[in-house]
């Protein structure tokens, strides 16, 4: 193929196995296109500036001394259900699919148990189990271990909430802050604010991650980061992508985020070859994409696991958690 750039190994979109795939260079951008023989051909465009895409995609992520920091990284869903209902939600709790039931406490705490390095609790939202605070201190029993949540803030609004977050040992806390025009409601972002606040009393680091759909989203994180620059240690933003039950009518690229925060010159090599590091605001920023790239992710992936109890890597797993969910094939393990 004339335009070929490389060849790799990503999921195919209806069943998430590994299929053949190839990236391709267009006038408009750089696409992944997966070969499945069962589902055929799906191709998904993954950057609109190709030159920027290639040059994070040849960068050095696996040899010594560029191994990812989160590799010894258990990302560890204890529930699919949630008390929002976001337009993008990759983990499906906004859809009318059945979802997976719940872990029972003691499966979660083995999970635990086993795994030697720092976990991050998500769900859905894993603030509305009531045992959330048992498994933080079950996780902190290995003091040299890092404990986060990942929430979207609605519970942390309750400052005795965040005051047992503290004292029961949890390290910092994702929160999910989108511009007020991406959030569900007024009520929903002013309380995202509040939990900001309580974070604050409580002196609880926190992680901002922020996704957008207008590249517009990105003007008002800078006044939060001024506000709340006490808590807030890093950023994490990402436009929404073709995952989950709602898929956007156009894309929005690394490239252009740079662009419009003025940063395409002053980032530096990410984590992996789809994001890259700015500092906004004194604070350090991560500026990602998604891409099913699992020949290239899994070396360098953080653990995943997945409504069917198997262990994997991040990306695979929520792929799969995904096709899952959606073919119901979960219910059958």
């Amino acid at each position: 193929m004339e335009n070929l750039y490389l060849e790799t190994v990503s999921l195919c979109p209806e069943y998430a196995k590994d299929s053949p795939a190839y990236y391709e260079e267009r006038d408009d951008g750089m696409y992944i296109n997966v070969e499945c023989n069962e589902h055929g051909v799906h191709e998904e465009q993954v950057e609109g500036d190709s030159k920027f895409f290639k040059q994070g995609y040849e960068e050095d992520y696996e040899s010594e001394g560029c191994k990812n920091p989160y590799k010894d990284h258990l990302v560890l869903p204890i529930t699919y259900r949630c008390n929002t209902k976001c337009r993008y939600c990759y983990t499906l709790s906004n859809s009318s699919f059945p979802l997976p039931e719940d872990r029972t406490f003691e499966t979660l705490a083995e999970i635990i148990k086993n795994f030697e390095g720092s976990i991050n609790i998500i769900g859905g939202e894993p603030t509305i189990r009531e045992d959330l605070l048992q498994l933080i201190r079950v996780a902190k029993t290995n003091n040299n271990r890092i404990v986060s949540i990942s929430t979207n803030g609605q519970r942390l609004r309750d400052i005795n909430f965040v005051k047992g977050l503290k004292d029961n040992g949890l390290d910092y806390v994702y929160l999910s802050l989108n511009d007020i025009e991406y959030e569900e409601s007024k009520t929903i972002y002013q309380n995202k604010l509040e939990a900001l606040n309580n974070c604050c009393k409580f002196s609880m680091p926190v992680w901002l991650q922020r996704t957008i759909d207008e590249l517009n989203q990105l003007d008002s994180i800078l006044d939060v980061l001024g506000t709340y620059k006490r808590v807030i240690f890093s950023v994490t933003i990402r436009a929404v992508k073709p995952f989950g039950v709602y898929y956007p009518t156009s894309q929005i690229f690394v490239s252009d985020m740079l662009k419009y925060l003025k940063k395409e010159k002053d980032y530096t090599k990410g984590t992996e070859p789809f994001n890259c590091r700015i500092i906004l605001k004194g604070k350090q920023a991560r500026i990602s994409s998604w891409v099913n790239d699992v020949k290239r992710l899994d070396p360098i992936d953080c653990s995943y696991i997945i409504s069917n109890d198997v262990m994997t890597t991040f990306h695979r797993g929520m792929k799969i958690d995904e096709v899952l969910i959606k073919n119901q094939r979960f219910l059958n393990v």
